[in-house]
């Protein structure tokens, strides 16, 4: 009973989630409200309000899920070895997770288009500096004398990444693949801005 009920939990969930990026393609998402969402997934206003607080809520999950989807993505490999980053690894990483965005593109569009860059970059930076500012600490990033700050590395790549997801999303042929975009984000980086930065790259 308790298996059938939580099918019906996620169904719903998934219902209401899919009414909302699909009202988002025509409506701008102050226009929309919690009767649009309700008539377009087919169910009552009460049964959003279980399963969400409001609009802002259900877009915040949003958020949530795609970027848990990323941070999943990169527990899949270790990118760091000894004291070098493994450029291979990062690109095999980056490839699944573009791979991952093509699969979602209305939710990739959606959370690109309506989220403020800004946030969306400290969110991906919140998630970085978890997984990864201990090992950058340990790299000793140097410019000559002076000891590069971990926050300024990680931050930096962060904005890179970013500001070039933002402009593939946009692309909506994607001539580029998934592969070829994480293969040319990565030779941008390891062949310049993580070589400036001192960081040793390993591309075996």
């Amino acid at each position: 009973m308790t298996k059938k009920v939580d099918l019906r939990i996620k169904r719903t969930h998934k219902l209401i989630t899919q009414a909302f990026i699909k009202l988002l393609a025509s409506k701008t998402f102050d226009k929309i409200t919690i009767n649009d969402i309700s008539d377009e997934a087919m169910i009552n206003r009460a049964t959003f309000y279980s399963h969400f607080k409001d609009k802002f809520d259900l877009f915040e999950q949003l958020i949530d899920k795609f970027l848990a989807d990323f941070a999943a993505v990169l527990d899949q490999e270790t990118l760091i070895e000894k004291n070098s980053v493994n450029v291979k690894k990062i690109e095999h990483t980056l490839s699944r997770f573009y791979t991952f965005i093509q699969d979602n593109p209305d939710i990739a569009r959606l959370i690109i288009t309506h989220s403020n860059q800004e946030f969306l970059s400290k969110r991906l930076l919140a998630i970085l500096s978890e997984r990864y500012s201990e090992i950058f600490q340990s790299l000793d990033v140097r410019n000559d004398d002076l000891k590069i700050p971990t926050e300024f590395v990680v931050s930096y790549i962060t904005s890179i990444f970013t500001s070039t997801l933002y402009w593939w999303i946009e692309q909506k042929n994607h001539e580029i693949t998934a592969d070829e975009f994480a293969t040319l984000v990565i030779k941008l980086i390891s062949n310049g801005h993580l070589t400036v930065l001192g960081v040793n790259i390993n591309r075996d």
